[in-house]
């Protein structure tokens, strides 16, 4: 019986299609088998990043091979054509690798070069320092500490009369001060003889100032005072800037000296690698 029942024709069960409305406006209905093969490929790529993520994580930091040469990433001969060994990549514009040798040997010019630098830098602090300890500054202490005591001792010994001679000097004090013309000196000494007329300059303009109307010249003790203030302030500042520039070459020679150790035959330091994990060099075993 059973024979002669699979001998029949039988109808063909389909699956009910969705309408015609519903398919113009949401497009194609997903079927259960549809949803099923998506949901193993997602669970399948997933499964994949994660193994990556492991890998990425526990990668050695100095692992290599030819595959990296290349930027289209690793490929087998079938899918590339051909292995190139030579050190090429995909899309090179003919620019040659430069070998390990010649890049320390740039870098040890470049060390050579930071460094020197560094001690023409070096010796402009210490001329900076002897000319404010020359003035009876301290070259290590800040000026502003020592600039408000001595104002404040000026402040004391002045007797204010708030008439009109103080509300002209207010005026002239607002005023802007002329444009000056700029000087290019070569010689050191011709730049400090400029920087002396320019606090020269500055304290007669704030001597007008004070004494308003009057025709009087301030005390010259006061003047003088005022002209070594003004110097080293600037001094100062100099020197400020002259340690910042230190510092930031000392940095640059310090790191060129250990890229140029990290890039010996041998190993000989230790470093951090980009995840945070330390390493030491291993001596040879005696």
């Amino acid at each position: 019986m059973s024979s002669l029942r699979n001998a029949v024709n039988r109808r063909v069960h389909r699956e009910r299609d969705q309408l015609q409305d519903r398919k113009t406006r949401y497009g194609l209905l997903e079927k259960h088998k549809d949803y099923r093969l998506r949901a193993q490929d997602h669970n399948r790529k997933k499964a994949q990043l994660k193994s990556l993520r492991k890998k990425a994580e526990d990668r050695n930091e100095d692992e290599f091979y030819f595959g990296m040469l290349s930027r289209s990433g690793p490929a087998t001969t079938l899918s590339s054509g051909s292995k190139r060994w030579d050190g090429t990549v995909a899309g090179d514009r003919g620019n040659k690798a430069l070998d390990t040798s010649v890049v320390r040997l740039m870098k040890t010019q470049d060390v050579g070069y930071v460094r020197a630098m560094r001690n023409v830098a070096t010796k402009e602090v210490r001329a900076l320092e002897e000319r404010v300890v020359a003035l009876g500054a301290d070259a290590d202490a800040d000026g502003a500490a020592e600039d408000d005591e001595e104002e404040g001792e000026d402040d004391d010994g002045m007797d204010f009369d708030f008439g009109d001679d103080d509300i002209s000097g207010k005026k002239n004090k607002n005023k802007k001060p002329a444009p000056r013309k700029t000087v290019f000196a070569d010689a050191e000494d011709e730049r400090e003889d400029q920087i002396q007329r320019d606090a020269e300059q500055d304290d007669d303009d704030d001597d007008d100032g004070v004494e308003g109307g009057d025709g009087k010249k301030g005390d010259p003790e006061e003047r003088r005072a005022r002209q070594k203030r003004k110097l080293l302030e600037k001094l100062r500042r100099r020197l400020l800037g002259a340690r910042k520039k230190q510092s930031a070459l000392a940095r640059a020679e310090h790191e060129l000296e250990v890229q140029r150790a990290g890039m010996a035959k041998t190993a000989t330091i230790g470093g951090v690698t980009k995840a945070g994990k330390k390493f030491k060099v291993r001596g040879r075993k005696k």
